[in-house]
This record gives structure tokens, sequence and C-alpha cells, in this order.
């Protein structure tokens, strides 16, 4: 599995919903990889720049089609949403066919997989472009042999009160900050955005499943040579829909210690009449779910906090880390040592232990 990046000189799609949430995917690639990206098509954004309109990006242009991003080279056309579903609008069909006769190649996260379709299909191989569907998951992908809790690998596990609360951002975070202190730490991507930052992993919303805890069992199997592996989660135990993706996670990967995650004021899963429990519970709730197959501790708390002031956000971090009596930080806003080096902490520990 390489571990490089697929984005390369960028169009990135996200008409009509170029938002920190209503764009994920591509909000994610402007905060991490916006050297690769050469403008962003929104119609209805166009001629501002990605720093006027999600806060990041800096000067990187907003375009309204695929005609007017050719002056700035792309290489690629990269879908930048993650619709519920995930199929591609009819008005993002457009785009795409528009992209490829362009010679652009098409990066797609979608469960819908472009190059099974027929038209785009043959549509590509006319313009010689390809069709990325970094969804698609591995052939050989089976149920899990309940080998990961032997592995010589430290296992990270980042959950959720909900989707949609920055699971990615903190795995991604703390593996790049752990990276930067000497410390061989492996970010292993479970959905499309991460694969995209990445260069590997494997979407396992899209895998069968029976499979999915193979499948996260596969992703620390990749890496076991690694320090530390930090497990990209998804969805989250409460969600009506996405709770098996959540809890074969948490079972194939079997995690030594997790991350919560939580979107400060948020109190219902996201379209949905489901309360979201507290959090003290929540940890309770994981852990006991968690001893199933492998014991595991949840050692500190990413907030979310990118719709609250600066000084919200700080009160809110040292309330609950005093309620909790754990680390808690938003990582994109006050950076992600203290989960790092709570994760730090308990590796050494463990490795310790391991060694005996």
């Amino acid at each position: 599995m390489a571990r490089l990046g697929l984005i390369e000189e960028a169009v990135v799609l996200a008409e009509g919903k170029f938002s920190v949430f209503g764009a994920k995917t591509a909000s994610c690639i402007l905060r991490y990889a916006a050297e690769s990206v050469v403008a962003v098509l929104d119609s209805t954004n166009a001629g501002r720049t990605a720093q006027d309109v999600i806060g990041f990006g800096g000067a990187i242009p907003i375009v309204s089609s695929v005609k007017e991003s050719l002056q700035y080279k792309p290489k690629q056309l990269v879908i930048g949403i993650a619709p519920i579903g995930g199929g591609l609008p009819p008005e993002y069909r457009r785009i795409v066919v528009e992209a490829i006769k362009e010679g652009l190649d098409i990066v797609s996260g979608l469960h819908y997989i472009l190059s099974d379709d027929e038209e785009l299909y043959y549509l590509a191989q006319e313009h010689s472009v390809k069709l990325l569907d970094v969804r698609r998951p591995p052939d050989s992908l089976t149920v899990s042999s309940d080998e990961a809790r032997f592995l010589p690998v430290f296992r990270v596990l980042t959950v959720g009160s909900d989707c949609s609360v920055g699971k990615m951002v903190v795995s991604y975070e703390i593996a790049r900050f752990l990276r930067s202190r000497g410390i061989n730490a492996q970010f292993c991507a479970t959905g499309q955005t991460g694969i995209m930052l990445s260069g590997w992993g494997i979407a396992v919303d899209r895998v069968i499943s029976d499979f999915v805890a193979g499948a996260a069992e596969a992703l620390v199997k990749a890496v076991f040579d690694a320090d530390i592996a930090l497990v990209e989660g998804q969805g989250t135990v409460y969600h009506p829909a996405y709770s098996g993706v959540t809890l074969s996670l948490l079972h194939g990967s079997c995690p030594n210690v997790m991350i919560l995650c939580h979107h400060l004021g948020r109190t219902h899963i996201k379209s949905y009449d489901v309360p979201i429990p507290p959090l003290k519970k929540i940890i309770h709730d994981y852990e006991y779910l968690s001893s199933f197959t492998h014991p595991s501790k949840v050692i500190g708390i990413g907030l979310n906090t990118v719709d609250s002031d600066e000084e919200t956000a700080k009160t809110a971090c040292k309330q609950i880390a005093s309620e909790l009596k754990l680390p808690v930080t938003d990582c994109i806003r006050f950076g992600p040592e203290p989960l790092a080096n709570a994760v730090l902490e308990e590796y050494k520990r463990w490795k310790s232990l391991w060694k005996r």
C-alpha cells in the first residue's frame, strides 16, 4: 500500500456545497493538501478564494466551471462532497463528463463507482484519463481472524459521539505530530478523504458487512512494524444507520486506547431525532463494547469547536477536562499535543510490558 497522497494539481468539485460541513472532503483536502489544489469549482462562490469562504486554503481561486479552471492547468478533478447514500448528483455528472472530455483524471470518493458506469468508463478510455474510485474495496478482504490484538503495534482508534465530528482530523493530526517527534506513527484511513490524503487505506463503509472487522484488522496488519497505528474511526455506536460500521471497526482493530471525538454544542445525532448521551456515558459505553474482544480505554477528547468563538472553545476544553480528568483539545484550533502526549505515555507503558 502506497503512503503518498492521491491529489495532484487538482480542481476540487464542491458545486453549491462549499463549506466546512457541506463539503467535508473538499475542506480536508484544502486544509492538508492545499499545495496540490489549483482551484475549487463552485459557481455560487466564483470569484472568491478558499480563504474567503471556509477560513483556510489561502488564495486558491474558486471558479464557476471546468472550462474556467483550465487556466490553472489542472490534471485532476476531485469530487469534494460525500452525500448521504454516496450517489453522483445529476449536476455533478455533467461536470464530470466535461472534465473527462478536457483530459482530467477523476478522483472520486463516492459510493457510486465511476469506473463501473459504462458511459463514463468508455468516455475515459476515449480521452485517455483515469477514473480513481477510492471507495472501491480490495477484493481480498474477508472476515476477521482475531489477529489485531496480538500485533506488535500500538493501536489507537478515534471514536465519536456522532458522524462528522472530526475523527479523521484527530487521527491525522496526532499521527503527524508524533512523526514530527520521531515516532513511527501511521495513519490508517478508513474513509475516502483519508485515503485521498494518505494514498492508502480501505473505505470501510463500502465493505461487505461481515468483512468490515477484517478490513480494520488488515489495516493494522499493514503497519504492524510501526510504533503506533492511528486508525480513523467512522460513525458512532448511537447512529441509527451507521452503528454497525463503528462496532466492526472497534472489534476488528482491537485498539489499545481510544480518543473520543465530539462536536461542541451538538445535542442530537445529525439528521436524526436521537439524543447524544453525556460524554461520561459515551466513554463508558465504548469501553464496555471494546471489552467484548479487547480491553481498551478512552484517554482523551478531541473537541470540534469550529462554530464557537475562541473564548468559548477554551472554556469548554478546560471544563470538560476538569469533569472527565482527561486531556481535551481542539486539534485544529489549539493543536493535538495534549492528545499526542497521552497516546505517547500509554504507548511507552504498553511497550515496556510488551517487551517482557
